[in-house]
């Protein structure tokens, strides 16, 4: 299924049903899905907040954390067109239960254009990587198969170290991939790279990280939770991004701290929510960077740092 964001459409109707002690419904927004929940029994001691791109709770993940009094919740980290289903767990006494699905259709947000994300939603068949895979030349497609890094690559902390699990080197190009809950260190790129229709549900390290020199161009990509950064670029390159969906970062690109070499870096068509700091972030007075035809909610502040050029055009705030 195709995620996007189509602006300006109508509300669409959500659907729910009724299970267990907690009782959950979800209404659907402009690019949100409102949730909403009650008990009738006791008061919980934790409650999470899972959601899925179908109503099998397999392979669910986990998007907030909430205090036992909390019993409304909006999610912004959707995309319009796109039918979400949720759960609430809570922890009684050492015991979890879990709410009945609910499920809405969020509808785009206000302004022009499309924002798509990646279409692998949280993906298929399941592989744990065990060591690092590498993507020479050609291209690598993973067919929306679901990539767990296994306890050889890391932890998926912030934990410096941690080995990718892909490496793309030489322009080669790696698509349609769902990296797992554990992203230890993401996707490295060396001398170039095409990186097409992927999706972090849980960012490790970092998502991305740019090792050499070269253009890497970076399509149609969705992740979440990226406790520092999203992209992180280590050395002298050029990075182009279109059509991706970055939610819950500290900042959406760093510059490796305290280099002073030049990076060009252009975002078209993104969708940047809930930054910690804000989206770009450089020590070089030589770098540039430009932002165009993008929505920001929560964003912080756009250009952080000497940038000798850091533009925007085009975008809107919701």
């Amino acid at each position: 299924m195709i995620r996007k964001l189509f602006f300006g459409g109508l509300l669409l109707a959500a659907a729910s049903t009724s299970w267990g002690a907690i009782n959950l419904t979800a209404s659907a927004g402009s690019g949100q899905v409102s949730l909403n929940w009650s008990y009738s029994g006791s008061t919980p001691v934790t409650q999470e907040i899972y959601r899925d791109l179908d109503s099998n709770p397999n392979g669910r993940v986990r998007i907030a954390s909430v205090s036992s009094s909390t019993r409304n919740y909006v999610d912004t980290g959707v995309s319009g067109g796109t039918t979400y289903y949720y759960w609430i767990k809570n922890t009684v006494s050492g015991v979890a239960e879990n709410s009945n699905v609910a499920s809405a259709t969020p509808s785009g947000g206000s302004g022009g254009g499309t924002i798509s994300g990646s279409s692998c939603g949280t993906g298929g068949a399941q592989t744990t990587v065990n060591a690092t895979i590498r993507v020479t030349s050609g291209t690598y497609d993973g067919g929306c198969q679901r990539f767990n890094a296994g306890s050889a690559l890391g932890d998926g902390s912030q934990s410096e170290g941690q080995q990718p699990v892909f490496r793309v080197e030489n322009g080669a190009t790696l698509r349609n991939i769902v990296i797992g809950t554990n992203g230890a260190d993401g996707i490295h790129t060396y001398n170039g790279a095409v990186l097409d229709n992927i999706y972090w549900m849980n960012v490790g390290e970092d998502a991305m990280t740019i090792k050499s020199s070269g253009t890497t161009t970076v399509r149609n990509i969705e992740g979440y939770d990226a406790d520092d950064k999203f992209f992180q670029i280590n050395a002298a390159s050029t990075l182009n991004v279109s059509n991706c969906i970055i939610h819950r970062a500290g900042k959406a690109l760093r510059q490796n701290g305290g280099t002073t070499f030049q990076i060009n870096v252009t975002f078209d068509r993104c969708d940047i929510n809930d930054m910690n700091e804000g989206v770009f972030r450089t020590d070089s007075s030589s770098s540039t960077a430009r932002l165009t035809n993008s929505r920001l909610h929560d964003a912080g502040t756009v250009c952080i740092g000497p940038w000798s050029s850091c533009t925007q055009s085009g975008n809107t705030n919701y």
